[in-house]
C-alpha cells in the first residue's frame, strides 16, 4: 500500500493522532478494524523512497498508519458500551432514554474539551479492544500523540477515567509541544 496524504487539518490548540506500528499487518485492515481514515500509512515491505539519486531502494521494515482523531470522523451509529459510558459520564440522563438524547449527551460531552473527546475515542476503541491486543501481542505499538501548541493551548487534566481507558486498552500517550 501506498503512503498517502488526506488534507490537512485545521490548526487548533490540540492535535490528536491514532498511531499504529506493526511488523507487518495490511494499513488497510487497521483502517476496516478501527473505522478511522488514515492520513499517513505504508505497509512493511512496501518499497520507501530514496534520499540520494542511484541509491539503492530500501524496503519498509514494519507497517506505519496515522490517523487524525476528531469527534467530526467518527460514525454516527452508538454502540451499547458507549451509551452506557455517556450515560454514566452524564448524571441527568439516568434511567432509559432515546438513541437522540443520547447522541445530545455526545455533543454535549465532545464540546466540553479535549478530556471529554479523549473519553469519547477511547471508549469507541473499547469495541475494538480484541484487535488492539493482537497488534500488541505480534510485536507491535499504538500510540495516541496529541500535539499541543504552547500559547494557544489551555492547561487540560488527564482524568483518571481516561488514564484507566489507555491502560486498559494498552495505548501509550505522547505529548509533543509546538512552539
Amino acid at each position: 500500500m501506498e503512503a498517502r496524504k488526506l488534507s490537512e487539518i485545521s490548526a487548533t490548540p490540540i492535535q490528536l493522532s491514532l498511531r499504529v506500528r506493526h511488523p507487518a499487518i495490511d494499513a488497510q485492515e487497521i483502517s476496516r478494524a478501527l473505522g478511522l481514515e488514515p492520513e499517513h500509512c505504508f505497509k512493511a515491505g512496501d518499497s520507501r523512497p530514496t534520499r540520494s539519486k542511484g541509491a539503492i531502494a530500501a524496503q519498509h521494515t514494519q507497517t506505519y498508519w496515522l490517523a487524525p482523531v476528531s469527534p467530526e470522523s467518527w460514525p454516527d451509529t452508538i454502540e451499547p458500551a458507549f451509551l452506557a459510558a455517556i450515560a454514566e459520564k452524564s448524571p441527568l440522563l439516568k434511567g432509559a432514554v432515546s438513541a437522540e438524547a443520547m447522541q445530545a449527551a455526545s455533543r454535549d460531552l465532545r464540546a466540553r474539551g479535549i478530556e471529554g473527546v479523549l473519553f469519547l475515542f477511547l471508549q469507541r476503541l473499547s469495541a475494538q479492544h480484541p484487535f488492539l491486543q493482537r497488534i500488541q501481542a505480534e510485536g507491535g505499538d499504538v500510540a495516541l500523540i496529541m500535539v499541543i501548541e504552547r500559547e494557544s493551548a489551555g492547561d487540560f487534566t488527564l482524568p483518571v477515567g481516561v488514564a484507566r481507558l489507555l491502560v486498559q486498552l494498552g495505548i501509550s500517550i505522547e505529548f509533543n509541544f509546538d512552539s
